[in-house]
């Protein structure tokens, strides 16, 4: 009888040690897995900020347009895009606006504006990788 409880604790004691290792490997895979949609979440939020600055850009110029009382500039369509993109520390160089001529519309042009943006992003254990962000 005394052995086998002997026996008995000495495998209580081994599946105890065996339960923290597979903690330990499922704890580091759910840690990747929640970081890694943290920063896909991060580059997915700078993406769509800078979509939508452009969008309101564009909608400016479109209100402010060569026929109106108050035609918008160039430099003015560009801070209106800042000011949109908060957060991304974007520059007026990053901003394009250009009138591409439209075949269809012979009265007026059409606004593009265009938004350049490099995020970096910094992973442990790599070198940080630059992603380049258009819209």
């Amino acid at each position: 009888m005394k052995a086998s409880a002997h026996l008995r604790n000495r495998l209580r004691a081994c599946g105890a040690g065996q339960a923290m290792v597979e903690f330990a490997w499922i704890a580091t895979a759910l840690f990747l897995l929640i970081f890694g949609l943290m920063t896909l979440g991060s580059v997915v939020y700078s993406y769509n900020t800078m979509s939508n600055a452009a969008r309101e850009a564009v909608h400016y110029e479109t209100v402010h347009s060569g026929t109106s009382a108050n035609p918008a500039s160039t430099s003015q369509i560009q801070q209106v895009a800042l000011n949109y993109a908060v957060g991304l520390d974007l520059t007026s160089s990053d901003v394009v606006v250009s009138w591409p001529q439209d075949p269809s519309i012979t009265t007026k042009s059409d606004a593009q504006v265009e938004i350049s943006y490099t995020y970096n992003l910094k992973v442990p254990f790599m070198e940080p990788v630059a992603l380049h962000l258009s819209s």
